[in-house]
């Protein structure tokens, strides 16, 4: 087990060596990586069912982190690991959010306050690290600000009342919508702050909030539009009624176009942060126990970042 955990300590190398065990099960579906990429790149969200085998799991935890030390876990992460590899990824955290740790649990949390209460939300849908510039792009204030990640892995260890992870496909969305509003998503006129789960970090590490003005939501990237959005953290002037009109459309249309995905135990849900938008249903119930448990954990493709982006004694842990 404590090799385990030293491999996982650098999820570049161990997602090279479980490449060719992907590349053979892929061989017996008549499927390879490539295809694997094109399909990943062409829908908002794959699900894999079964992927990985669940064992010996300890009680749910009731903190984001750190992920308790079992076979399954395990388990949980290596498969994260490998699947993220096999689409042309790393598995990536960021300093500035639950302590740089690479995979968080997902949870329900004790007590009252802001994230105990969040916990038990549903969630609309959003993009992670919505502050973040999307790849290809630069930080017009600092360039060492690294890109938000191109796919959010979400495993599945506990979900005893089904809840559901929803998610709302970009092109669903943009169907729905007018040109005109489409034009003011991509207009250079909105404030987007960091979410919450970033917020402490940001103030640790670069002494305030990370908020980006004059942004666009929404990008023309390679023949795809790229969006990113969370709903209260997305701020625009009051005399802006064109741009705050479309925001109130793009939320209508996200509303009406939610598919859904109960992430069962031993599933993995790999949700594309570049066209897609993700949430859940409420989740409710007592924490701790066999309560509903995931892990979450991020994929970027990083063969053009800069050594700048990382932490040079995490390389896996991006700045901030």
């Amino acid at each position: 087990m404590l090799e385990a955990v030293q491999q996982l300590s650098q999820p570049d190398t161990l997602g090279l060596r479980l490449l060719p065990a992907i590349d053979e099960a892929l061989a017996e579906r008549n499927l390879t990586r490539a295809d694997l990429v094109e399909r990943v790149w062409a829908t908002a969200f794959i699900q894999m069912k079964g992927a990985f085998d669940p064992l010996e799991l300890p009680e749910t935890p009731m903190v984001f982190f750190p992920v308790p030390m079992a076979e399954g876990t395990l388990m949980a992460r290596a498969t994260a690991v490998g699947c993220l590899a096999a689409i042309g990824l790393q598995a990536v955290s960021y300093g500035s959010e639950e302590n740089g740790e690479l995979f968080v649990n997902l949870v329900v949390m004790p007590g009252e306050g802001l994230f105990a209460e969040k916990s038990r939300k549903g969630m609309k849908g959003h993009t992670d690290a919505v502050s973040f510039p999307v790849r290809g792009q630069t930080d017009p204030e600092n360039p060492r600000i690294s890109p938000s990640p191109d796919f959010v892995c979400l495993s599945g260890l506990r979900n005893p009342d089904d809840v559901h992870t929803t998610v709302m496909p970009l092109a669903s969305v943009l169907k729905k919508l007018e040109a005109g509003v489409i034009a003011q998503l991509k207009t250079p006129q909105y404030s987007i702050r960091s979410q919450k789960t970033f917020r402490v970090g940001m103030q640790e590490i670069l002494g305030d909030e990370l908020v980006l003005e004059d942004a666009s939501l929404l990008f023309d990237v390679r023949g795809q539009h790229w969006i990113r959005y969370s709903h209260n953290c997305i701020l625009v002037d009051d005399e802006a009624v064109g741009a705050r009109e479309a925001l109130v459309a793009f939320e209508a249309a996200c509303v009406a176009s939610i598919s859904g995905a109960v992430i069962s135990p031993g599933d993995i849900l790999l949700v594309n942060n570049r066209i897609g938008l993700h949430g859940r249903s409420n989740v409710g119930g007592e924490p701790g126990g066999n309560s509903r448990w995931l892990l979450r954990t991020y994929g970027l493709e990083t063969a053009e970042m800069s050594e700048n982006h990382r932490y040079p004694d995490v390389p896996y842990r991006l700045y901030p």
